[in-house]
């Protein structure tokens, strides 16, 4: 009896079987004989694998349709189609799908409202195969609170014009609060911030190919058979946002960052791309982006700079020496805790070193040279018996002045004498046979080459030790009393 009973039932769900059906959202489907027990609920024309909770709570076991395959459902659900439920959404609200990915959004008080929504859990959120993390490329969605349309590029928004290029004929509309929260309150992000690294873009107004590296997007040369999301001259002139705070293209790569060439690979630091040259040394470089060089040549656009910024510390591996950038050049830095960016040695050695600096010049002798004089006075006229200067740099410049009118002078002009060492005899070039009456006047000023100077002025008198005045002076002051 029992056997004919089995039979009975495997012959009536044989009869359920619907080989190929379209069902309404919201109804439930299971796939005759999978093992697995599956049970699907259709969200925008999409099977979404649902858990036992969510068909016990719809009482989806009095009504399952069983199909033979899934092959007449889309992939993912369509744009538009609202859902709640599962841990995040049961109790802060609704997902509209873009691009076969779940948006959070926070409002539903615009576009079509929140009047459809369906039922799901955290099984159908996780479903894989029928939902994306984040909307395909290509994918236009309408942030409602900055008016601006944003298409996907590597999971992340960007602005654009939309009367150009594709996907912008009512696009999915969102709001300020799913590109605040990333495409979810709590659960697993939906948008990235910045669109992933190796991402491809086209400026469609001028041609120009784009892949994004550490945030932002470098310029290719040229990228023939690449796959490109298309952006326009206002993606790039506004950071490719409608919201100032919540940029989706850095001004620059992000420190760190891998490029490679056709011929070399480069990592990011101090803003300038270093050129590296084993990269075995560096874990393989991982994650590089494919640039050329062509971008590398015309610094990222101006994007990149020439040499790291000053202050920028580099590691070298294997010999873990640290190096600090100081105006295009490196300098060995020994401070404590200073991790730097991690490059190879040959790396380091492509860098010019920092030479140290000239030691000082040798501080200038002390300017203390000596003007000595010994005499004889007669009833009528005084000789000197000496005049001499001693002990001054070389260099320095001995002027000799006699004044007074018919009173013995020997010259007429003032006399210069440039010292080749450091003394002058005085007395032998110009006094010898020079007989000076009173009134006249005798100066002897020594300078040296930094401007110092020393001065004696002897004044003569009758039958009578001629009266000495010394002065001196530091570079650049006038002379005074001579302190030592």
């Amino acid at each position: 009896m029992r056997v004919v009973i089995r039979a009975a039932l495997a012959a009536l769900a044989v009869l359920l079987v619907v080989p190929t059906v379209a069902l309404a959202d919201g109804e439930f489907v299971q796939v005759n004989g999978d093992p697995s027990g599956k049970v699907y609920r259709i969200v925008g024309s999409a099977p979404l694998w649902i858990g036992p909770g969510v068909c016990a709570a719809a009482n989806c076991y009095q009504g399952i349709t069983y199909v033979n395959d899934l092959s007449a459902y889309r992939q993912t659900p369509a744009d538009g189609a609202l859902t709640y439920g599962g841990s995040d959404g049961a109790t802060y609200g609704t997902y509209r799908w873009a691009g076969g990915a779940p948006l959070w959004i926070s409002s539903c008080g615009y576009g079509p409202g929140c009047g459809a929504q369906i039922l799901i859990d955290d099984t159908a959120y996780g479903d894989t195969p029928h939902v994306r993390q984040f909307p395909a490329d290509g994918t236009v969605v309408r942030n409602v609170t900055d008016g601006a349309a944003y298409r996907f590029a590597g999971g992340a928004p960007l602005l654009v014009r939309c009367d150009l290029g594709p996907g912008c004929a009512d696009p999915t509309q969102v709001d300020g609060g799913t590109f605040e929260r990333l495409g979810s309150f709590n659960g697993p992000k939906h948008m990235r911030s910045y669109p992933a690294d190796g991402t491809t873009v086209q400026n469609i107004e001028d041609g120009v190919f784009y892949r994004f590296a550490g945030n932002t997007l470098l310029p290719l040369s040229g990228c023939a058979g690449c796959s490109a999301v298309m952006i326009d001259g206002l993606t790039l002139r506004l950071a490719g946002t409608g919201t100032p705070t919540q940029p989706h293209i850095a001004a620059a790569p992000a420190e760190g960052t891998f490029l490679a060439t056709e011929s070399h690979t480069y990592r990011v630091a101090g803003g300038a791309a270093v050129q590296l040259t084993d990269c075995a040394q560096l874990g393989g470089c991982k994650g590089a982006v494919t640039v050329d060089s062509g971008t590398i040549a015309s610094l990222g656009g101006g994007r990149l700079l020439a040499t790291p910024k000053d202050g920028t510390v580099l590691r070298g591996l294997p010999s873990k020496r640290t190096w600090e950038i100081v105006g295009g050049k490196r300098r060995e830095t020994f401070i404590a805790g200073v991790g730097g960016i991690e490059v190879d040695d040959g790396a380091i050695d492509l860098i010019t070193i920092d030479a140290p600096p000239p030691p000082p010049p040798p501080a200038p002798a002390p300017f203390k040279p000596s003007i000595s004089s010994g005499y004889k006075v007669f009833r009528t006229y005084t000789r000197f018996t000496s005049l001499k200067v001693k002990d001054a740099p070389a260099g320095s410049v001995v002027t000799v002045n006699c004044s007074g009118k018919r009173k013995g002078c020997p010259f007429k002009k003032q006399k210069y004498y440039k010292l080749k060492g450091s003394s002058l005899n005085v007395y032998a070039r110009w006094f010898k046979k020079a007989k000076l009456k009173s009134g006249a006047t005798v100066t002897v000023r020594v300078s040296s080459p930094t401007g110092a100077r020393k001065q004696m002025v002897f004044k003569i008198r009758s039958r009578k030790l001629p009266v000495r005045t010394t002065r001196c002076s530091s570079p650049g002051a006038k002379l005074a009393r001579c302190t030592t």
